[in-house]
């Protein structure tokens, strides 16, 4: 299990399951910024260092608790410009299932796979020529699979180094295994003068984290004794340090030294075997779990339940019955936070709480020994059910991201209610129902393949045909689709219809029918998937706005790729109607999109590329986290460009495209249905550009983020395109987005709204928005002045 010192989960501040690069300007990857002071190590960082340019894989072990995460963090921060692909950390610790820590990693890099392969050869081809540093922390009780993917990744990336933290080597060939020690303490019996002290990082630890918790706190004369007492008790462990530096607030060290010198001879005979370090820091969580309340001690261990981290709001909800209302929390939880029992962990829409894993693991214990242990873990699987179905809730709405964002930090937990839904049959519809909710996350997330493995073990049990179950299946076959594996996509598509069969559910029998379409949309039969979705649009308009969403959105990208315009377009209209009164974003872009497509298909590519490029605005604007969304946009924007005869352009594009699919375990970035186009793109540009222009540009696009490939599409120019840059607009006048340009040119031509919001796939009431924004910054009160200011423009030389 996992103990690293206090200060490093207290520096982490990425979400559980998936993790975001850092800006361009503080380089790639996803370090958590060190938050507290880095105290001592300096010869064990520097000999890190030397032997990662000797050695390929350099593993850190030693004892829970002593420090061996931190370090690896620092030295990894301090080798950010060697590494120009990137440093990645991949936290362990919450991955109990081997099977999963290939999609740990590949999440942790931001590769979401979409098509069937698993995430390892997903992994090789991206490592393979970049030079990147893996950071593995805990990979413990996942031994063999951590040494089998770093041999791997390792045998397939040569320009790759990985940092592993292990309580055990990982036994592989080209490994480098050091051990951290832990602080250096001084002899009780000789502590030597004050300036010596100082010397010594167990001691300085101590003085910084007693400052911390109690500001007035110094080492006084009279305390030296007792703090150089407590740190060589401790055996310079950093976690039972800073445990006992916490309780500076409410005892002196010479307190904390006597109640920790009667504690640790208690507790002398630990578990046989173990290491007797190992026996210390039980010994020092004991301590400090005696020196809590009654109720303090009652929520330690009922929150020992929660995998990652947790709210107020979820501590209040599960822990709260018996003797510990809900009143009771907050103070509870703020005297846990004082004591480092709990690490604060502050996101942009919530304050999240988290245990280190050792004390995670002792307060399970304690929660095993009250009898409370398989009721709050059915009373977690309760929340994380009803979280989850809220979130489902608000999939249309504008809270879309924000609950994107949620579900990644709370993966770790949905992981752990799924695991305890899944094992028995009694329990395995919640697991359904979860694993239902979870269906738009999967999606745009690209977790498939684990979507995939929670729905197989739900499904397989005998549960009895119900509505969750119909979803639940529903949802099966539409990963599986998605992955390429149509076979299993149809076998979830009949398990679907037959079980809506047997259920007098109209609702059901509706999302029965929709689960027909993936299939054959996904092995390239539109024409096939549209009779399913239509079927299921008849029923499922009667009875649910959210799954007649759904079908619409499926609808209008069948008719666009089947080149019906028209129809794709009057169903845009329609989710517009729906989805623009609740701010929904992402099935709007969606439909837009398949409007652009459409336009294209029937030979317009000028307005496709409006439709496409507003598609992409709408996902930036609103940080829609879709990947394989803007793959699909700038993949259209790039048979424009190859038709226009902007080749580099194109090739650039086909770049982006190229980099965006590898990330996602895509072949392509388009449908089957329409690859032809991606394939015609590519060979009008290879025809226009020489071989090493069409490398150069292509490669200048594989570099891009999304983000970046985004603002070149937007900005409509990119540093070394032909062409050149050029201010959006003239030196003279007020400073239009290119939206409002086009709002103006269509003025000039004398359209209506109502055939402005036609020509621009929106609606009439946000093109009259952008009609009166143009006046209001040009200081017009009128169309005809917008006409006349237009024509100025076009005169001039």
């Amino acid at each position: 299990m996992r103990s690293p010192g206090v200060e490093s989960l207290k520096t982490f501040n990425a979400t559980a399951g998936r993790y975001m690069p850092r800006s361009s300007q503080e380089g790639i990857g996803n370090l958590p910024a060190e938050l507290t002071s880095f105290v001592g190590r300096r010869s064990e960082t520097s000999v890190v260092k030397r032997h990662l340019t000797r050695s390929r894989l350099v593993t850190l072990t030693g004892m829970g608790g002593v420090g061996k995460t931190r370090l690896a963090l620092h030295v990894a921060a301090g080798l950010r410009q060697q590494y120009r692909h990137g440093i990645w950390l991949v936290r362990l610790d919450e991955v109990r299932d081997e099977t999963l820590m290939p999609q740990t990693v590949a999440a942790a890099l931001g590769l979401w796979d979409l098509r069937g392969r698993s995430p390892v050869p997903v992994l090789t081809e991206h490592l393979a020529e970049r030079r990147t540093l893996l950071v593995l922390d805990n990979c413990e009780h996942l031994i063999d699979a951590a040494a089998k993917l770093a041999e791997t990744l390792l045998a397939a990336a040569p320009d790759l180094r990985i940092v592993a933290t292990s309580r055990e080597a990982l036994d592989i060939a080209g490994e480098t295994v050091l051990v951290v020690p832990p602080l250096p303490t001084p002899d009780p019996d000789r502590p030597g003068a004050y300036h010596e002290l100082a010397r010594y990082p167990a001691i300085t630890l101590f003085v910084q984290r007693a400052a911390a918790t109690a500001p007035s706190f110094s080492l006084r004369e009279a305390d030296q004794a007792p703090v150089v007492e407590i740190c060589h008790r401790l055996d310079g462990l950093p976690l039972a340090i800073e445990l006992a530096a916490a309780w500076l607030p409410v005892l002196s060290p010479g307190q904390i030294r006597d109640r920790l010198r009667d504690r640790l001879r208690l507790l002398s005979r630990g578990r046989r075997g173990a290491p007797d370090r190992q026996q210390t820091l039980r010994a020092c969580l004991a301590w400090s779990f005696d020196l809590c309340t009654r109720l303090e001690q009652r929520l330690w261990a009922r929150l020992s339940v929660f995998v990652g981290g947790f709210t107020l709001e979820t501590v209040e909800s599960v822990c709260a019955f018996g003797d510990l209302a809900a009143g009771d929390m907050l103070g509870l939880v703020s005297s846990l936070l004082d004591k480092s029992v709990l690490v604060r962990e502050p996101f942009p829409d919530a304050v999240q709480y988290r245990m280190l894993e050792s004390v995670r693991a002792f307060g399970l214990d304690r929660l095993r020994e009250t009898g409370e242990f398989a009721t709050l873990r059915r009373r977690h699987r309760d929340w994380y059910e009803q979280m989850t179905t809220r979130g489902q809730q608000d999939w249309d709405s504008p809270r879309h991201q924000s609950w994107l964002d949620r579900l990644d930090r709370e993966l770790p937990d949905l992981r752990a209610a799924l695991e305890f839904s899944v094992m028995d049959a009694a329990e395995a519809s919640a697991a359904l129902r979860i694993g239902a909710c979870l269906h738009s996350y999967w999606v745009a997330r690209g977790m498939n393949e684990e979507g995939r493995h929670w729905l197989g073990r739900a499904l397989a049990q005998p549960t009895g045909p119900s509505p969750e179950r119909v979803r639940a299946a529903y949802t099966a076959d539409i990963l599986a689709a998605m992955q390429g594996d149509i076979d299993a996509a149809r076998d979830w598509m009949r398990h679907a219809r037959q079980t809506a069969a047997q259920l007098d559910d109209p609702l059901s029998h509706g999302i029965a029918l929709l689960a027909g379409g993936a299939p054959e949309l996904h092995s390239g039969n539109a024409a096939a998937a549209v009779p399913h979705v239509e079927r299921a649009l008849a029923v499922l308009q009667d009875h649910d706005d959210f799954w007649t969403l759904m079908a619409l959105a499926g609808l209008a990208m069948l008719k666009a790729i089947l080149g019906d315009t028209a129809g794709a377009l009057l169903i845009h209209r329609r989710i517009l109607a729906m989805t623009e009164p609740r701010g929904e974003v992402r099935l709007r872009s969606q439909s837009v999109w398949a409007v652009g497509v459409g336009l294209w298909m029937q030979g317009e590519p000028g307005r496709a590329a409006e439709s496409v490029t507003q598609s992409l605005e709408l996902r930036n604007k609103h940080r829609l986290s879709d990947t394989y969304g803007a793959a699909l946009c700038l993949d259209v924007l790039a048979w424009v460009s190859a038709h226009d005869g902007r080749a580099e352009r194109a090739a650039t594009l086909l770049g982006a495209v190229a980099a965006l699919s590898r990330t996602m375990g895509a072949p392509t970035g388009t449908y089957p249905g329409l690859l032809h186009h991606h394939q015609e793109c590519e060979r009008q540009a290879r025809e226009a550009l020489d071989e090493a222009r069409f490398q150069a540009a292509f490669a200048r696009g594989g570099r891009m983020t999304i983000e970046e490939a985004t603002a070149f599409v937007i900005a409509g120019t990119a540093p070394g395109e032909e062409g050149g840059g050029g201010a959006p607009d003239d030196a003279e006048g007020p400073a239009l987005t290119r939206r409002e340009r086009q709002i103006c040119e269509l003025i000039t031509e004398g359209l209506s709204n109502r055939q402005i919001a036609d020509r621009l796939v929106i609606s009439q009431r946000t093109a009259e928005s952008h009609v009166q924004n143009s006046l209001m910054k040009l200081g017009f009160t009128n169309r005809s002045q917008v006409a006349a200011w237009m024509a100025t423009r076009q005169r001039r030389p």
